[in-house]
């Protein structure tokens, strides 16, 4: 005899794929947020080399049975002071631009092939001038297009170590400051310079490390005293505090951290040195501050000092890289964001 078999009608396989897609969406609650309700709005890489960029992470509890909510507007479109900081994906080199009000500020230039991302940023936001350009030492990674920036874009102060450097790039930047750059307030550091900013100050170190006026060769064999002479710059804008350490080493960030002024100053963001290298100063200090984010620019993943990953972690800090993606900070003096793209 042949077994009828019956089969589920239309009605009921509907109802079926509503319970899985009901049961599909509860799994997911973890990951719902509605960013009106405050706090620090963070689209992270997971914090760790590897990690994923796939959810908007809030600093406040979630609320719960809301719909995600992606900002479309800039959330401080209406903020009377906003500084942002831009941390460009250009490799293992910096590119650092901070749009503090109506200042730019634009901290190392990257190689020599950077200054095709560099121009396009620039020109993205508008910017035909350049307030305060920083050149924390003089590595290729860090002034491979002054000369360029020199030509195409008008600066009106520079601040570099007082040392001088044995290479072509070195030199190419200082006979274009002799040709296209004589409007241009060069300064030396071998004192801390302090600037107030209207609603911002900069507070940029120099090293008493060494003599000034030394000269270093090109070759590696002075790459780590070189790092030493990075300048440091600290920002503050409101009640919100960044550190940008060039690419110090050890005793450089030792010398920093034994400052008496350091004492004025608890960082929420760091720009660590040296593009994902590692010391202990370097740790100690991430573990005595406790930034709520770090920034590493940085070409790949297996550049990243394992130690550094730890230390981040222990201090509690998220970790953003540059090969993720440009990194971009922004704050109103109180509140801050975090994205990457």
């Amino acid at each position: 005899m042949k077994r009828t078999v019956r089969r589920p009608g239309m009605r009921r396989m509907l109802c079926l794929l509503a319970a899985i897609l009901l049961l599909c969406l509860c799994a997911c609650s973890d990951q719902i947020y509605d960013p009106s309700a405050g706090g620090d709005l963070t689209i992270t890489p997971g914090g760790v080399p590897g990690g994923t960029n796939d959810f908007l992470e809030l600093e406040t509890e979630p609320v719960t049975g809301s719909v995600i909510q992606i900002p479309t507007t800039d959330p401080f479109e209406n903020s009377p002071h906003v500084l942002r900081a831009d941390f460009l994906r250009t490799g293992n080199s910096d590119v650092i631009l901070l749009r503090m009000d109506d200042t730019v500020i634009l901290v190392d230039t990257g190689e020599t092939d950077d200054f095709a991302t560099l121009r396009g940023v620039l020109m993205e936001h508008g910017i035909e001038t350049v307030d305060y350009l920083i050149i924390t030492h003089y590595d290729n990674d860090h002034i491979g297009t002054v000369s360029q920036l020199l030509q195409e874009f008008t600066v009106r102060t520079m601040y570099m170590p007082a040392y001088v450097r044995d290479s072509s790039l070195y030199r190419r930047m200082m006979s274009t400051l002799e040709v296209v750059g004589k409007d241009v307030a060069v300064h030396r550091l071998t004192e801390d310079v302090f600037l107030q900013l209207d609603y911002g100050r900069l507070w940029i170190n120099p090293t008493a490390l060494y003599e000034p006026e030394q000269t270093l060769g090109s070759d590696q064999s002075h790459a780590l005293e070189e790092n030493n002479y990075s300048l440091i710059t600290s920002v503050e804008f409101g009640s919100v505090q960044l550190l940008l350490t060039g690419d110090a080493e050890r005793d450089r960030m030792e010398e920093f951290s034994a400052l008496p002024e350091r004492a004025n100053w608890s960082y929420d963001l760091v720009k660590t040195p040296h593009h994902g290298s590692y010391d202990k100063a370097l740790g100690d200090f991430l573990r005595e501050c406790k930034p709520r984010y770090c920034t590493i620019c940085v070409g790949s993943e297996s550049l990243v000092d394992a130690s550094l990953v730890t230390s981040m972690r222990t201090a509690g800090s998220a970790a953003y890289y540059t090969y993720d993606g440009s990194i971009h900070f922004a704050t109103d003096g109180t509140n801050m964001t975090m994205t990457q793209d």
